[in-house]
C-alpha cells in the first residue's frame, strides 16, 4: 500500500516538472503581420508605437480625437438645485433685470360666504408702456425684457378675478390688458451693476443661490414653465437674512406666478377634471381635499350642486397650509412646497398667539365672542372681532376676520380684514396645518 502511494506522488511530481519545462522552453507565438509592422524596436530594446491605427487605416488621416489645445469638459445641468450655488459669469446679462416695480393698482382677495362663493380678483393695472431694449445673453438664453409687477398685500384694495388666466404680456405689446397680472417691458440701464448685481440686483455674496434662482426662474418663465418657475423661487421665500431689496425682488415674481399657476383657470397643476353625470362641486372638492368655495371661485361656478355633466374644471389638490409671522404681521399660504399668496394680519391678546404648529379643527362663518368680563357679543356686531370667519386652531387660539372689510383688528387672536378672511376661509381646509412663529 505504501509503495502505491509513493509511486503516485512521484508521478505527480514528474508531471508538474515536465509541464514547467515545456512552458519555459516553448517560444512565444509570433505577432500578426499588421501588428508587427506597427512596432518599432529601439536600440535600447524599448518599443515605440508610431501610430494607434493600422497601416490600412493610416491613409485615411483619421483624427485621433485629441485637441491641440486644452480639452474642454462640459457636463449637463440635471436639476435646478445644481445651478443655484453656481455663480453666473460676471458680465452675463440677465433676461429680467429691472428696478423695483411701483404698481399702479394692487390685487386683493374679496370673498363671500359658503352660501355665495367668494370671488378672487386681480385688477388690471394701467400704466404707460415702458421702452424695451433687448439685451444679449452670454449663455444664449433669450431675454424676456419683462418684469413682474405685484404689490404688497398691505395696499390691496381691488378684487382678484383670475378669469381665463391669460398669459403675462409686455406692456409694450399689442395686448395691453392682462387679466391675471401686469408685466411691463423694461429698459436696460447703462449703469447696470456687473456680475450678480446685474442679474438679480443682489449685492450680497451670501445669497448667491437666490441670484441664480431668480435667473433660472426668469428663463423658465420665458419658456412658459410657470409651475417650474414658481417652484424654483418658492424655496427661497423663508430664507432668513434677506435684505429688503432682495425680498422685494423675490416677491415681485412670486405673487404673479402664484396667481397664474394656482388661482387662474389654466391647468398648470392638475389635468382638467371632467364633471360626471351625478357629481356636485362639493363632491369634487372632497376628492381634492380643498373647500368647494375655492373651486367655485376659480371656475366661476354659481351653483355648487348643479353642474352640467362634461364640464371641465380647473382643480387644485390640497390641502393648503399656512405660516403666520407674528412679528412681520403676515400670513403666508403654501400649496405643498409652492408659495400660494400672503395676507396682512394683526395680532391680539385674547389669547396671545403662541409659537408652534397647529391643525385647523373647525370653521364657522359666525361665532359669538366673549369679552374679558365674559359678556357675549353676538355675530355681526361691530364689537365682535371675529367678523364673518372663525377658524379654530385649538387651545383657544384662532384665525378670524374683522368688523372692518379692509382692516384687521387688534382684538381677538390672529385677525385678517373681513374681505381677506372670506378668501382664507375658502382656501384653508379642516386638517390644514398652521405654523405660528
Amino acid at each position: 500500500m505504501q509503495t502505491l502511494k509513493t509511486a503516485a506522488i512521484v508521478v505527480l511530481l514528474m508531471t508538474v516538472i515536465y509541464g514547467s519545462w515545456v512552458s519555459l522552453t516553448t517560444p512565444p507565438e509570433p505577432l500578426p503581420p499588421d501588428v508587427e509592422d506597427m512596432l518599432v524596436i529601439n536600440d535600447d530594446g524599448t518599443l515605440m508605437l508610431d501610430s494607434v491605427l493600422p497601416p490600412s487605416l493610416g491613409e485615411l488621416e483619421i483624427n485621433t480625437g485629441i485637441a491641440d489645445g486644452s480639452p474642454e469638459i462640459t457636463q449637463p445641468i440635471d436639476s435646478v438645485a445644481s445651478n443655484l450655488m453656481q455663480p453666473e459669469p460676471f458680465g452675463a446679462p440677465d433676461p429680467m433685470n429691472s428696478p423695483a416695480a411701483v404698481p399702479s393698482s394692487v390685487p386683493s382677495f374679496d370673498g363671500g360666504t359658503s352660501a355665495s362663493a367668494a370671488s378672487f380678483s386681480i385688477s388690471d393695472a394701467s400704466s404707460a408702456p415702458a421702452a424695451a431694449e433687448v439685451a444679449s445673453d452670454a449663455h444664449g438664453y433669450p431675454s424676456t425684457n419683462q418684469s413682474f409687477v405685484v404689490p404688497d398685500p398691505e395696499l390691496a384694495r381691488s378684487k382678484f378675478d383670475p378669469n381665463t388666466g391669460e398669459r403675462f404680456q409686455a406692456s409694450g405689446s399689442d395686448e395691453s390688458k392682462v387679466p391675471v397680472t401686469q408685466v411691463s417691458a423694461i429698459k436696460m440701464n447703462d449703469q447696470a451693476v456687473d456680475g450678480l448685481d446685474r442679474g438679480a440686483t443682489l449685492s450680497d455674496q451670501r445669497n448667491l443661490g437666490l441670484a441664480n434662482a431668480i435667473q433660472i426662474a426668469d428663463r423658465q418663465y420665458a419658456a412658459d414653465q410657470r409651475k417650474e418657475a414658481l417652484a424654483t423661487l418658492s424655496i427661497f421665500y423663508s430664507t432668513p437674512d434677506l435684505t429688503g431689496e432682495e425680498r422685494s425682488e423675490l416677491i415681485s415674481r412670486l405673487d404673479p406666478l402664484a396667481a397664474d399657476v394656482i388661482y387662474s383657470q389654466r391647468h398648470l397643476l392638475e389635468s382638467a377634471h371632467r364633471v360626471g353625470q351625478t357629481e356636485t362641486l362639493i363632491e369634487i372638492a372632497e376628492k381634492y381635499d380643498v373647500p368647494w368655495q375655492l373651486l367655485a371661485n376659480i371656475n366661476q361656478v354659481q351653483d355648487p350642486v348643479t353642474i352640467l355633466p362634461g364640464t371641465e374644471l380647473k382643480v387644485v389638490r390640497g390641502p393648503f397650509r399656512a405660516e403666520v409671522d407674528v412679528n412681520a404681521k403676515e400670513l403666508t399660504l403654501f400649496l405643498g412646497d409652492l408659495y400660494a399668496g400672503r395676507f396682512p394680519i394683526d395680532v391680539g391678546n385674547d389669547p396671545v398667539p403662541k409659537p408652534g404648529t397647529f391643525t385647523v379643527q373647525e370653521k364657522q362663518e359666525s361665532r359669538t365672542y366673549y369679552d374679558a368680563a365674559g359678556s357675549p357679543i353676538a355675530p355681526g356686531s361691530p364689537e365682535n372681532p371675529y367678523g364673518n370667519a372663525w377658524i379654530d386652531l385649538g387651545g383657544q387660539m384662532c384665525i378670524h376676520g374683522s368688523p372692518k372689510s379692509r382692516q384687521p383688528t387688534d382684538k381677538g387672536c390672529i385677525s385678517l380684514a373681513a374681505d381677506y378672511a372670506d378668501d382664507l376661509y375658502g382656501i384653508i381646509s379642516l386638517g390644514s396645518s398652521v405654523t405660528i412663529r
